[in-house]
């Protein structure tokens, strides 16, 4: 016995709603996707090194506004100043870190920017690596404390103690360290 052409229609229905319905649920989102995820795709990008503890990067939304060009000043390190000892190899230790294109993940402390308007941000790179520590254990900066922001003090302490230690970068490098 053939189902009546209202019994097939119904069914069609049914299956064209449950369908449809399906589909569009593949394009919602789940809870917390636009959150950042540890080696995702979210994050102000590098766009240029200005020197071993300066960056420009196209914000996110997040701490930078999204799409604006910004300079990120390293909180709580200092690296040499251009033209003196050791200066080159930091900046160019910074941009191994940070190619340009790459994605960072930022943290802010108290004080969001500084005198010359810079964001003031802790950066991680793209492989997890904490650039701003990673410099100082590595010689290429020094800890500098920048009140009231000193979240990461005691860790850039023991990072700077352990580079002196092992005369690492600068403090091998350079005279009158």
């Amino acid at each position: 016995m053939r189902p009546s052409s209202w019994t097939r229609r119904s069914r069609n229905g049914a299956v064209a709603a449950f369908l449809a319905t399906a589909v569009g649920l593949v394009g919602v989102a789940p809870a917390g996707a636009d959150e950042p995820q540890p080696g995702g795709q979210r994050g102000p990008v590098v766009l240029r090194i200005i020197d071993g503890d300066t960056i420009e990067v196209r914000g996110d939304g997040r701490v930078i506004p999204d799409g604006a060009v910004a300079r990120v000043r390293l909180l709580e390190i200092d690296t040499p100043e251009r033209g003196d000892c050791f200066s080159r190899e930091a900046t160019a230790r910074t941009a191994e870190l940070l190619p340009i294109g790459s994605r960072l993940r930022t943290e802010r402390d108290v004080e969001l920017k500084d005198r010359f308007d810079r964001y003031l941000l802790y950066v991680w790179n793209d492989k997890d690596v904490f650039v701003n520590e990673s410099l100082v254990r590595s010689g290429h900066a020094t800890k500098v404390l920048f009140e009231p922001n000193d979240k990461y003090w005691p860790t850039m302490t023991r990072a700077e103690e352990a580079a002196r230690q092992a005369g690492a970068g600068l403090w091998s490098a350079c005279p009158a360290r």
